[in-house]
C-alpha cells in the first residue's frame, strides 16, 4: 500500500472513525508491517493526549458588560451638568435682581434729595454728578436721576425769573 493511504487509515483508526471491515484489514496489515505498527501506536498516543487535553474544562471568564454601565454613567453626568448649569443660572439671575433692586432703592432715595437741594452750591452739583456717574450708563436709575436733576434745574431757572 501507498504510505499516504496508510497514514490516513491509521489516523482514522486512532480517531475511531474507521469501518469495522476496514479496521480488520488494517490490523492484518499492521501485524505484518512493523514500521506501520509503530506509526499507528504513535498516532494513537497523540490522539489520546489530544482528547485528554480537550476534555479538561476551560474556565471561560466573561468580561462584565461595561458598555451598559457607561451609558448610565454618561446619562447621569449629562443630567448633573444640566442641573449645575440651571443652578448657576438661577444664582446669577438672583444676584443681578438683588443688585438691580438695591440700585432702584438708592435711586429713589437719592431723587428727592436732588430735587430738594438748593441749586447754587457747586459742591452739591458735584455730589449729584458723582452719584449719577456711579450708576451704569444704560440703567433706569441713571435716567431717572438725570431726568429729576434736569427737572430740578428747570424749576430753579423758573423761580429765578
Amino acid at each position: 500500500m501507498k504510505p499516504d493511504v496508510i497514514e490516513r487509515l491509521l489516523l482514522d483508526r486512532a480517531l475511531g472513525c474507521l469501518d469495522p471491515d476496514v479496521d480488520t484489514l488494517l490490523a492484518d496489515y499492521l501485524a505484518n508491517a512493523a514500521s506501520a505498527a509503530t506509526q499507528a501506536r504513535e498516532l494513537q498516543d497523540v490522539v489520546h493526549l489530544a482528547r485528554k487535553a480537550v476534555r479538561q474544562p476551560v474556565l471561560a471568564i466573561e468580561p462584565p458588560n461595561q458598555i451598559h454601565q457607561l451609558v448610565w454613567r454618561h446619562r447621569a453626568e449629562r443630567a448633573l451638568a444640566l442641573a449645575a448649569s440651571f443652578v448657576i443660572g438661577v444664582g446669577i439671575t438672583a444676584l443681578a435682581l438683588r443688585a438691580s433692586l438695591r440700585r432702584e432703592d438708592n435711586a429713589v432715595a437719592l431723587a428727592p434729595s436732588i430735587q430738594s437741594e438748593p441749586t447754587g452750591s457747586r459742591q452739591q452739583e458735584a455730589s449729584v454728578k458723582t452719584k449719577i456717574e456711579s450708576l451704569p450708563f444704560w440703567s433706569n436709575q441713571r435716567l431717572y436721576l438725570l431726568a429729576s436733576a434736569s427737572t430740578a434745574d428747570a424749576n430753579a431757572k423758573e423761580t429765578v425769573k
